[in-house]
């Protein structure tokens, strides 16, 4: 009966995986547990394949569903297998009762072994479970189970308010590079209060790197001249599920197209740059590029399918290309956001 009250109480930190050890323990319990000795066969303890490149801070807010927080967890604990982390999970609960002793933690490994022998990796997890009442000894405690010397990343996921978020201002201070999830959260970016806004990145947008890629190449066998005269409007009609990504992507051409303005010595025009939610879920995301003159530029994107059908008509010419697309899968959306974007 204590367990399952335990539970309701703080699902997501009962759920995740790990055993539980005392917090002041936790760091000597996750050494021992990698200072196996080598088997009588040879074989080679996990510490020779332990080699962390980072710190991951993974911050559940209470939007966060039990389901959503799990699939999180094992995605994170997949993209460490390519870039061995040590993993930081933040489990708060609204309820002051929900651990019943202060800040409770559990430790995780898991070790991958690839198709050689030898090609292993291994990653470890700290899961943290608090309430809002140690919510100001969190962050220092936080700090003390971080690897010195290693980049550190925070990822907050489904908060329920920008404040909320905003009040853990010692993470946004102290971390290399926040990632967000527009496409899950209910707050705008905007709406953060970040003392170096240019260390926040978003995954809608990481995600978007082959499209943005097949739209480069595309634009890339036109003159910039014939791309930016005479344009008044860039318009995306999507379903409302690809509202972040067609949004990041209205971004990203804006800034595209102020450089073009700037390469031809002319200031940055003033053009519109809007996202329609299509009526059809089923429909796929168009972009159209709108001109004063006869110029037209449409792309349509088909996700299911993976193509990408550009055509454009300038000049009274016309121009076609059809690419291979997708969406980033997560591992690799996050290492877009974390070290590339």
């Amino acid at each position: 009966m204590a367990e399952m009250l335990a539970t309701e109480k703080n699902e997501i930190y009962c759920e995740l995986p790990g055993f539980e050890v005392p917090v002041g323990d936790a760091l000597c319990s996750l050494s021992n547990m990698w200072d196996a000795p080598a088997s009588s066969e040879g074989v080679r303890p996990p510490s020779e394949f332990r080699a962390s490149r980072m710190n991951l801070i993974l911050h559940f807010g209470f939007d966060a569903s039990l389901d959503q927080a799990k699939a999180l967890f094992r995605s994170v604990i997949d993209f460490s297998r390519r870039y061995p982390c040590r993993i930081l999970a933040l489990c708060p609960s609204k309820d002051e009762d929900a651990t019943g002793q202060g800040i409770v933690c559990k430790i995780y490994s898991e070790c991958y072994i690839g198709e050689g022998g030898d090609d292993m990796s291994c990653c470890e997890a700290l899961i943290f479970g608090y309430t809002l009442k140690e919510k100001q000894y969190l962050e220092d405690q936080v700090s003390i189970f971080l690897e010195s010397d290693l980049p550190t990343y925070y990822w907050p996921y489904r908060f329920d308010s920008s404040d909320n978020l905003s009040a853990y201002q010692s993470f946004f201070k102290n971390v290399d590079r926040i990632v967000i999830d527009t496409g899950e959260e209910s707050y705008s970016p905007k709406q953060l209060k970040i003392p170096q806004p240019e260390k926040l990145h978003d995954l809608a947008a990481a995600r978007t790197l082959p499209i943005r890629q097949s739209i480069g190449q595309f634009f890339s066998t036109l003159s910039v001249e014939d791309i930016v005269n005479g344009l008044v409007r860039v318009e995306f009609t999507a379903p409302v599920a690809f509202k972040a990504e067609s949004e990041s992507l209205l971004v990203w051409l804006e800034g595209v197209l102020k450089d073009c303005d700037e390469f031809q010595d002319g200031e940055a025009v003033a053009r519109e740059f809007a996202f329609n939610a299509s009526v059809d879920a089923e429909s796929p995301p168009w972009l159209s590029f709108s001109y004063e003159n006869a110029n037209s530029v449409e792309c349509f994107l088909d996700l299911d399918a993976g193509l990408a059908q550009i055509s454009a008509r300038i000049d009274n010419e016309s121009h076609a290309m059809t690419a291979a697309i997708k969406l980033l899968e997560p591992d690799d959306a996050l290492a877009e956001a974390l070290f590339f974007g």
